[in-house]
């Protein structure tokens, strides 16, 4: 199967899934449109891929699920029959159903999944957890599995005709309570700066007083429950 262009499309809002992502599809070596649908305003894009394009997804952990506005976002992206590669990076414990997550979502709207992939990375919280990763060993991983997915689409003759991928995961999803904790400012160290409030995911910081956070936004992000999926 041949591709003449990759389109990545990616939630990372500690930064760590868009090294991964960007490792992994630089290493395909095909031009590459990159879609960070993190920011506030980077969103709703209703992107079409074609059916001699690959697309790559990619999203955080968060307790063995997929965050709601990544999933929420995921649904926008249409395919065409076309080839999709899924990555999902944690910090702590496990990536859980997280996989199998994904590739529902994406084979609902005209993908085909070919491959998975899960890669670990600093914790964005808890900062001790899996420090300086992605390293140079992970980014090597992460090679490699680039090259198992050129190989992949180079055996493809038919995509129709391919095997569903078998990826870890279970139903019913796990119930996702939410995270015991959330960001919050430290005030003794803030500057004022602003980039926090153009970084938030969930538009929670008001730019006029970044000193306060709206935890009805936070919860968004991190959920009591899953249950709005």
């Amino acid at each position: 199967m041949v591709i003449h262009k990759v389109k990545s499309i990616f939630f990372s809002p500690g930064r760590k899934t868009s090294k991964v992502t960007s490792v992994l599809t630089n290493s395909l070596n095909i031009t590459c449109e990159k879609y960070n649908i993190t920011g506030y305003n980077k969103r709703n894009l209703h992107i079409k891929v074609n059916h001699d394009e690959l697309a790559v997804f990619a999203s955080p952990v968060y307790g063995g699920r997929m965050p709601k506005i990544a999933a929420q976002e995921f649904k926008n992206i249409k395919g065409d029959a076309s080839p999709a590669v899924i990555v999902a990076v944690y910090g702590n414990g496990d990536y859980g159903d997280t996989l199998l997550e994904m590739q529902e979502v994406l084979e609902s709207n005209g993908f085909k999944v070919i491959a998975a992939g899960a890669f670990i990375a600093n914790h964005s919280i808890m900062r001790r957890v899996a420090v300086n990763r992605p390293d140079e060993k992970d980014e090597e991983v992460i090679k490699q599995f680039a090259n198992k997915v050129k190989e992949k689409l180079e055996s493809i003759k038919d995509i129709n005709k391919i095997s569903t991928l078998r990826v870890k995961g279970k139903y019913p999803y796990r119930r996702y309570p939410g995270m015991p904790l959330k960001p919050a400012v430290i005030k003794k160290k803030c500057d004022l700066c602003g980039a926090c409030v153009i970084n938030c995911p969930v538009n929670a910081i008001p730019k006029d007083n970044p000193m306060i956070t709206n935890k009805k936004k936070v919860h968004k992000l991190y959920g009591l429950s899953y249950n709005m999926y």
